[in-house]
């Protein structure tokens, strides 16, 4: 079924594409060539995260080669019919080699709203500078996976008076999850609507709902699992039919789980700081706010004028020891018979859904969630849920030929709450990059360094260098 929608949906938009096309602005096109070394048994953190899944951490020496193909309007033109498409292919020579396309996808856009097929990265948040790119659901640390969608950026209802200050970002999309996984054909839904207002001149507020459900497919366990029939179920967060699951006629249908998301933007002439706090909820007690210490915060900045010795900043802490609680439906010894707690919410994970919030084997937001595998080699969820870390980057130029990048990210994991580690397990993750711009050629350097130190990973120092040449 899966291939049978991507081979009718994709070809159909490359047509309408090329009807829509701006011949104006011509494809950029890059080959790129990355050599990674690492003196332990498997590359650093931040030389394997936040990667779009290219990056195969358990190999110490591996060489890549990517090649990006990208055309998309310089500016979106509300009255016409514009086409943007992506192509990225990487090759990996490693003890795990493989030749992969990491992102296909075309959007066909008018009147503010855009058409999408295809599995497409993320745009980048921050200068890259982010440990989650802005989402804890959604950051580019795995594979693009294919969906077909649509949705509207900025779209305002109004176009005069207090209600013009009203703009709302949207989108529903079909994930397609093509990867090894414990249950087989299973689904992803997403949908997210952001309200952005602006407060006054330079100062707005955006509150945002993020919505994911995992659904259908042919459980080990429970055989199949309702598809099509239970569509409105899954989207509308409704109980499971008579032939769902147990867990899911009690609760509701499929894996659900999602994001509340506020963030405050001051816009000056020179500069601009974003504040953003992200909660995550995995059930009723997460929604209700039961789960309050856990979430995302953060701040970044920027400057506007190019080529800043200090051009961005970001500062983000995040922690999800909470859980609503260590309880969850436990007999209640000072009451016989009744029940207590709401809580061991264990983000991410899924008993029906037991490979968890991953795409290839990548925890599709937050990178600290690193997943377990089971005999077969197959994600089996993440064995530690319950962590808190402190995470700092950034960015600015030297000259207007040379760039660099600092991340530095402290963390303290501690397992489940039914399954903690004897004592927590730290992680610390230092990376410092340096880029060179031949000013007279399409051809760039970087140079990557990165350690590790703590029980998560092995500690070990690790080099990346790369060289991009880019033809428009």
């Amino acid at each position: 079924m899966v291939q049978k929608i991507v081979t009718l949906v994709f070809p159909l938009f490359v047509s309408l594409g090329l009807l829509a096309q701006n011949t104006a602005n011509k494809p950029a096109l890059s080959l790129e060539s990355r050599t990674l070394v690492s003196t332990g048994n498997q590359l650093p953190f931040w030389m394997q995260m936040n990667q779009l899944g290219m990056v195969d951490g358990s190999d110490a020496f591996q060489q890549l080669v990517v090649l990006h193909w990208l055309q998309q309007p310089q500016e979106l033109d509300p009255e016409q019919w514009q086409f943007s498409y992506g192509l990225s292919v990487a090759g990996r020579l490693s003890e795990h080699a493989v030749l992969q396309p990491n992102e296909y996808w075309g959007r066909l856009h008018y009147k503010g709203w855009y058409l999408h097929a295809g599995a497409k990265g993320e745009p980048v948040f921050a200068n890259g500078l982010s440990m989650t790119n802005g989402n804890m659901y959604l950051s580019n640390n795995a594979r693009p996976m294919p969906r077909v969608g649509f949705g509207t950026t900025n779209f305002q209802l109004f176009r005069s008076g207090w209600l013009s200050r009203f703009a709302f970002d949207f989108e529903y999309n079909e994930y397609f999850l093509l990867d090894d996984r414990i249950v087989d054909d299973a689904n992803l839904h997403h949908k997210r609507l952001d309200m952005n207002y602006t407060i006054a001149e330079g100062w707005r507020l955006s509150l945002g709902l993020d919505h994911w459900v995992f659904w259908g497919g042919t459980s080990p366990t429970h055989g199949e699992l309702p598809g099509f029939e239970d569509y409105l179920r899954y989207v509308l967060g409704h109980t499971g039919s008579e032939n769902a699951p147990e867990t899911d006629q009690n609760n509701v249908a499929g894996n659900q789980l999602g994001n509340y998301a506020f963030s405050l933007t001051r816009e000056a002439e020179n500069s601009s700081v974003e504040l953003y706090w992200q909660h995550p909820w995995e059930d009723g007690s997460g929604t209700r706010f039961e789960n309050m210490p856990d979430g995302l915060w953060g701040v970044s900045w920027k400057q506007h004028q190019p080529h800043q010795l200090l051009e961005a900043m970001v500062i983000e802490y995040v922690n999800t020891r909470h859980q609503s609680g260590k309880y969850h439906k436990e007999p209640n010894p000072d009451k016989p018979g009744e029940v207590m707690g709401n809580g061991r919410d264990n983000y991410f994970n899924n008993s029906v859904y037991r490979s968890g919030f991953v795409s290839y084997d990548r925890m599709m937001g937050l990178p600290l969630f690193i997943p377990g595998f089971n005999a077969d080699g197959v994600s089996s969820g993440f064995p530690n849920t319950r962590l808190w870390a402190v995470h700092q980057g950034m960015n600015g130029w030297l000259s207007e030929q040379i760039g660099w990048k600092t991340l530095a990210t402290y963390s303290k994991h501690y397992g489940q709450h039914w399954a903690e580690y004897p004592r927590p397990k730290e992680l610390l993750s230092l990376a410092a990059q340096v880029d060179y711009y031949l000013p007279t050629k399409p051809l760039a350097f970087s140079l990557k360094l990165a350690y590790d130190n703590g029980a998560v990973l092995d500690s070990g120092f690790g080099a990346e260098l790369r060289v991009r040449f880019t033809l428009k």
